[in-house]
C-alpha cells in the first residue's frame, strides 16, 4: 500500500528528540546561509519497546489505520525526529497489503530546512519484544568533505573510509555519517542511524 501523504505537521505534544537532521552543520554555509549546530541522535530504547504516545503524528495515524500496531511508538519516534525544524516535510509511507503489522514498514521523506532540502528514509520492523528501525539522511553541502566533517560533525570520531574516497564518521555502535565527494567541492553527507 503506497500513500503520499503531503506536508504534515507535527503536534507540540510529541516528543521533540533534536533540530532537523538535515541542519548539522555549524560554523560554515550551504547555498551562503549560515547552518543550524548539528543535531544529536535519535534515542534509543534497550529491552523495552517505544511506548506509543497519547497523540501520534500523521505518519503514525496513517501506519495505524494501515493495519500496523507493533512499531507505532518507533514510527511516530524517528519521523518526528527528522522532521522536527523542518519548514515543510512530506512523506511516502509504503507498508505491506498482506499483514502489516508482521512486515516491514518503509517510509520516504523529503525534507526542507531554510537552508537545505534532504530526502530521508526510514524502515521498521515487528522484533519479538517491540520494533527495530533504521534510518538514512541524505543531504547535500556545498563544502568539502573535510569541512563538513571537522565543523558538522565535529562530534563524531573519523574511522576511515571505505575504499578509497567515502569518510567514515562514528557516533557509537548505532550511527555512522558517510561522507562523499560531489563535484569539484561539494560534499554528499549520509547519516545513517539503527534504532532498537
Amino acid at each position: 500500500m503506497n500513500n503520499l501523504l503531503p506536508r504534515f505537521s507535527l503536534t507540540a505534544s510529541i516528543l521533540v528528540m533534536g533540530i532537523m537532521v538535515s541542519s548539522c552543520a555549524k560554523d560554515f554555509t550551504a547555498n551562503n546561509k549560515e547552518i543550524l549546530p548539528a543535531a544529536t541522535t535519535a534515542p534509543t530504547t534497550a529491552k523495552k519497546p517505544v511506548e506509543v504516545p497519547a497523540q501520534l503524528n500523521a505518519l503514525a495515524q496513517a501506519a495505524q489505520k494501515a493495519g500496523v500496531t507493533d512499531c507505532l511508538g518507533r514510527i511516530n519516534q524517528v519521523s518526528s525526529f527528522l522532521t522536527t525544524g523542518a519548514e515543510q516535510s512530506g512523506a511516502s509511507l509504503t507498508i505491506s497489503p498482506q499483514t502489516p503489522n508482521e512486515h516491514t514498514t518503509s517510509i520516504a521523506f523529503e525534507i526542507k530546512s531554510p537552508q537545505v532540502l534532504s530526502y530521508a528514509s526510514a524502515d521498521f520492523a515487528p522484533l519479538a519484544v517491540g520494533c527495530g528501525g533504521t534510518y538514512e539522511a541524505v543531504t547535500h553541502w556545498q563544502n568539502s568533505c573535510k569541512d563538513v566533517a571537522t565543523k558538522g560533525y565535529a562530534q563524531l570520531k573519523f574511522v576511515g573510509v571505505i575504499q578509497k574516497s567515502i569518510l567514515v564518521l562514528e557516533g557509537g555502535p548505532q550511527l555512522r555519517v558517510y561522507l562523499m565527494p560531489a563535484g569539484k567541492d561539494g560534499c554528499v553527507a549520509i547519516k545513517k542511524e539503527v534504532v532498537y
